[in-house]
């Protein structure tokens, strides 16, 4: 929990350059490296999912983003998945909060 306040109030600074690359690739529409899903995305959608437990609203202030995260987790096999009960129970960090 050290330097957890600190970390959300910079959130918004340090998500920019991403809502900044999204925007340049077809206005934020497609996904960080072209137009085709990538391992990037998943890697980033999964991180940011997990900063919006830590901070709930905090893509708000990046709506490319915020609308990239929703669109990549209603993928038809992803959004099965994130569904589950197995998904669910998966904690998010080794400290046993979430």
């Amino acid at each position: 929990d050290t330097g957890k306040e600190a970390f959300i109030k910079n959130l918004p600074s340090a998500l920019k350059p991403f809502e900044q690359m999204l925007a340049k690739n077809n206005g934020g529409k497609d996904f960080l490296v072209g137009n085709k899903i990538s391992f990037v995305d998943y890697n980033l959608v999964d991180l940011l999912s997990n900063f919006e437990v830590l901070s709930p609203g905090c893509l708000k202030t990046t709506p490319l983003l915020k609308a990239y995260v929703e669109r990549v987790l209603a993928r038809p096999k992803l959004k099965v998945y994130l569904e589950s009960e197995a998904y669910k129970k998966l904690p998010i960090n080794g400290n046993g909060k979430q």
